[in-house]
């Protein structure tokens, strides 16, 4: 006899579209593909006059559900590259030269790190480490001389010279995120994990420690001739601060240098990502609760833009994975979180009110997790990092490249995942950026509906209750994961009533496993993945 366990959220929210505003800003993505540079994601990266340095990160596609298989050392980046995408070119250097710690930290994934004048600094990051045997988050701060590395690597002459680490428990942390506010840097959120990753939790199978570090991590640090560092008392706050994998993206406020904290993963009760932003300043944070962001949810590439002439703040972002997508006009809620081609915009006007919209171009593809925009060496730019909005106008103009990231066969493959259905994508996207045309549509959220299932796989029927607000003919189909129609069934208009209606579909004999629920009623297509396991 077997014992059924449906793992099926019960609910899913469909959200109508007001297409009553218009966007700020319209896109252009257009693929350059360089020969010998291969895929990556999770990486870091550092430029100067045009070069990319790029270092760490995977070089295969989502992690694998086998624990055995995740995050094999195999599928480390264990070289240094550089790469100008003007010129064309690619250059490596392997890390095997450099003492193993600095090998060790330089080849893991999801380093924090960020840029200062010519100097990279990256800390953390989570990979296998040789010397310990094990699967660790590494206590280093790394500091790279961009320049002097990136001539090192291109003339066959790298050596340790152009490094130097402190090792500190405070950089003990990945899928984190790493900026400036003045003299302090702010290595913010993220976790400490120590242990082989198993996505089935630690009591099955190997175990593993996860700790979210909750907090800010404050320091002051010296690059420059003799470097040495100042910790400085942490902001810790257990529940707006407990993210990991999300994008933290420089923010001006009349004209004033801020962070903000957009979306991350997970919630402290319910493994769903945040949807209200966190405010930074040098000495204090400010939670947006009363602000959703209902796209691109995990750590993509983004592009900020600052138009001081009506201190505007815009922050774009490109693809990755999110709670919410679209389809047609509707705004549809999954709780699985998907991969998505979402391309949208949060905006802060002069008051301080946020919204966000979903522009009218998407990401060739399931694409844009892990990956990174680059601006390109003559763009227009605040701060080095902030895109100067006045300087942009109905023309076309490139404004920088997004490199990397996972790119995914199908939205969802996390139950399925054996390591083939997704890649470290190795294509750059040239980004072009204008003002949007006044008739060029947004989407904002407007009201919900609501669509429920009850399967019973052993007795092969499925209850299901949905909300009409309009009489029409009802269509609902069950695919498998490739698409493939398994089930379909009409119901007319006639059966149907205004307001909620609890429906039985029999017959429905379909065996364990995965599957999407696709109601179409009118305009509207509706759509639900249901797992079925014993």
């Amino acid at each position: 006899m077997y014992n059924i366990r449906v793992i099926v959220i019960c609910s899913i929210i469909i959200f109508g579209l007001n297409n009553s505003e218009s966007q700020t800003y319209e896109v252009e993505v257009s693929p350059i593909t360089i020969e010998g540079l291969g895929g990556l994601h999770s990486y870091a990266v550092g430029t100067c006059k045009g070069d990319w340095l790029l270092v760490g990160g995977r070089l295969d596609g989502l992690h694998q559900r086998e624990p055995f298989a995740s995050f094999s050392a195999d599928g480390k980046n264990q070289d240094l590259i550089v790469v100008n995408p003007k010129k064309n070119q690619v250059w490596r250097a392997p890390l095997s030269s450099l003492p193993k710690a600095i090998v060790e930290q330089l080849s893991s994934t999801n380093m924090q790190y960020y840029q200062h004048n010519n100097k990279l600094l990256c800390t953390g990051g989570y990979a296998y480490s040789r010397s310990v045997e094990d699967h660790i988050t590494f206590p280093y701060l790394t500091i790279i001389d961009i320049p002097k590395t990136i001539d090192a690597i291109k003339n066959n002459k790298l050596n340790d010279s152009t490094f130097y680490q402190i090792e500190n428990e405070a950089f003990r942390v990945t899928g984190g995120a790493l900026d400036r506010i003045g003299d302090i840097y702010h290595l913010v959120g993220g976790h400490k994990f120590m242990g082989a990753y198993n996505p089935m939790g630690p009591e099955h199978g190997p175990g593993f420690v996860q700790e979210y570090t909750d907090e800010i991590r404050r320091f002051k640090i010296n690059i420059e001739g003799n470097y040495s560092i100042e910790i400085l008392d942490p902001i810790h706050d257990a529940m707006h601060l407990h993210r990991r994998d999300y994008n933290l993206a420089p923010y001006l406020s009349k004209g004033e240098r801020e962070l903000m904290i957009y979306s991350g993963v997970f919630k402290n009760t319910v493994d769903r990502p945040w949807l209200y932003p966190v405010s930074i300043t040098k000495d204090t944070h400010k939670a947006h609760e009363d602000f959703n962001q209902y796209f691109n949810h995990y750590h993509c590439a983004y592009l900020p833009i600052y138009d001081s002439r009506e201190d505007d703040m815009h922050t774009i972002f490109f693809g990755g994975i999110a709670q919410f997508y679209t389809e047609g006009d509707l705004i549809v809620q999954d709780n699985d979180v998907p991969f998505v081609n979402t391309i949208a915009e949060i905006s802060r006007d002069s008051e301080g009110v946020l919204s966000e919209t979903r522009l009218s171009s998407n990401m060739p593809g399931y694409l844009g997790a892990g990956s990174v925009f680059i601006f390109d060496s003559e763009s227009p730019l605040i701060d080095n990092d902030i895109l100067d909005g006045v300087q942009i106008s109905d023309e076309l103009i490139d404004v920088g490249y997004i490199y990397g990231g996972i790119r995914s066969s199908l939205s969802n493959i996390f139950w399925l995942n054996t390591g083939t259905q997704s890649e470290a994508n190795h294509i750059i996207y040239k980004v072009a950026i204008r003002k949007a045309d006044e008739s060029s549509s947004a989407t904002t959220v407007a009201h919900r509906e609501f669509l429920h299932f009850y399967p019973n796989v052993v007795n092969h029927y499925v209850r299901m209750s949905i909300d009409i607000d309009n009489l029409k003919d009802l269509e609902v189909i069950i695919s498998d994961m490739s698409e493939k129609t398994i089930y379909s069934h009409q119901i007319a208009k006639t059966e149907l009533m205004i307001g909620r209606n609890y429906l039985k579909l029999e017959d429905v004999a379909i065996g364990y496993g995965a599957y999407n629920y696709i109601v179409k009623i009118g305009s509207k297509v509706l759509k639900r993945k249901v797992i079925w396991s014993e």
